[in-house]
């Protein structure tokens, strides 16, 4: 299965919900539950149901943008929802219910600037957020007399919006050509085009940018090669472009820099000091930029489920932060040979993004959905907590669930599949 489709994996599990008042655009929402009694480091200042009028609900908060909260909301049927709150009292400001995707993944939603950017695959809106109007679409489809189609992910560097147009349908395409649009017109432009090598058919993996000595933007692509089955054994290749935004050519590409073969992360990598580190399904990677090749790898487990390919990494002094189900652990690893510096197994395994603020590592364990901040120099736990909502009747988890933190008034938004809920950090 392609990488594209393979990251849903049971990644948004929708759970009963126990309301069933409709809730229309512009009316005045119900009140909502009162807000449980705070547990040790974790006080609710304020919730609000995600919706009342289905009972099969999750969802997301993805980022703040001036005093507005943006997130999305997943139902069982082709309404995948996008919303805006007030980030000091949670009231609704405005939603959008027409997207018709049945879903959102990773890197679907992105923000720029005073806009909020959404993929649905063969379309592309751009939402202003003090409205919630629609500011431009893009119907991938018409670009090339129907023959571009579009993956669900898109990246967001600088002013630009990415995203992969390809050619043909799943799982073999024709050819993949990477596109980008400025957030304010919508216009799009091509920049490369990868076509099959050998019977090896490209999967986008993520975009960065770096910059170069010379001071040239490079843009930083890896590219997953998944071999036809009807040719060969499944196999998969991972290679890395680097395109300069100056020049509009392509710098270099490395080929196959990953002997395991194991495929391309979802997440942008790490850029830091001319490297790139870089994870694939089983092992995580330090490439040197300037001549392009691999310094070092940190091979982990190869069993089933183990893939650490789908999860965010950061940057933390000299080590390179990673949350993973391998061992169920978070580590950090050395930047300079990509040992263990430590690992904290308690924690809760696999993480969506992961958030860093005053060097506290924040996500949401899969695992077992807590809510769980960690010393990003120790790897000592500050936080493992339960939902507050949670009780026998409601499973409410944090599971899955991306977060956003305000760092000027230090107050984090995540949600619960049944809540969204306003959290108030203590000081450190």
């Amino acid at each position: 299965m392609p990488p594209e489709l393979n990251h849903n994996k049971m990644k948004k599990m929708l759970l009963p919900m126990l309301f069933s008042i409709a809730l229309v655009a512009c009316q005045k929402e119900p009140l909502p539950e009162p807000v449980p009694p705070s547990k040790p480091g974790l006080e609710v200042l304020w919730q609000h149901p995600l919706s009342p009028d289905t009972a099969d609900v999750s969802g997301d908060a993805w980022f703040i943008w001036e005093n507005q909260l943006v997130y999305t909301t997943n139902f069982t049927v082709p309404e995948a929802q996008i919303h805006s709150r007030n980030a000091d009292n949670g009231d609704l400001l405005w939603k959008r219910t027409d997207l018709y995707n049945d879903g959102w993944v990773d890197r679907q939603l992105v923000g720029i600037q005073d806009k909020t950017i959404a993929c649905v695959g063969d379309r592309v809106y751009c939402i202003q957020n003090q409205t919630g109007e629609y500011l431009w679409k893009t119907d991938v489809e018409v670009l090339s007399g129907n023959t571009l189609h579009g993956s669900n992910r898109i990246y967001a560097v600088g002013d630009f919006v990415y995203h992969a147009h390809v050619k043909g349908g799943t799982p073999y395409y024709e050819s993949l050509t990477l596109a980008r649009a400025h957030h304010a017109t919508g216009q799009w432009e091509s920049l490369f085009t990868v076509l099959p090598d050998q019977d090896f058919h490209p999967f986008l993996g993520s975009v960065s940018l770096w910059m170069n000595p010379a001071g040239d933007s490079i843009l930083l692509a890896p590219v997953n090669m998944l071999a036809n089955l009807a040719v060969h054994a499944p196999q998969q290749r991972s290679d890395l472009y680097a395109f300069n935004l100056r020049s509009r050519q392509l710098e270099w590409v490395l080929t196959d820099y990953d002997p395991l073969r194991s495929g391309t992360p979802i997440y942008p990598p790490v850029v830091s000091d001319n490297r790139l580190y870089i994870n694939c399904n089983k092992a995580l990677y330090c490439i040197d930029l300037l001549q392009p090749g691999v310094v070092w790898k940190r091979e982990f487990s190869s069993g089933w489920g183990n893939d650490i390919r789908y999860n965010s990494l950061k940057e933390f002094g000299n080590t390179i932060l990673l949350v993973s189900d391998h061992a169920f652990s978070a580590m950090a690893i050395s930047k300079t040979d990509g040992s263990t510096v430590w690992e904290n197994k308690t924690a809760g395994p696999q993480a969506d993004e992961l958030t860093l603020f005053e060097g506290v590592l924040y996500y949401t364990s899969d695992g077992n959905g807590r809510l769980v901040a960690l010393d990003a120099a120790t790897g000592a736990t500050i936080w493992n907590m339960q939902s507050p909502n949670r009780t026998s009747k409601r499973p409410a988890s944090f599971s899955n669930q991306n977060l956003s933190i305000d760092s000027e008034k230090r107050l984090l938004y995540v949600t619960d599949y049944y809540f969204i809920m306003c959290v108030k950090l203590p000081e450190r």
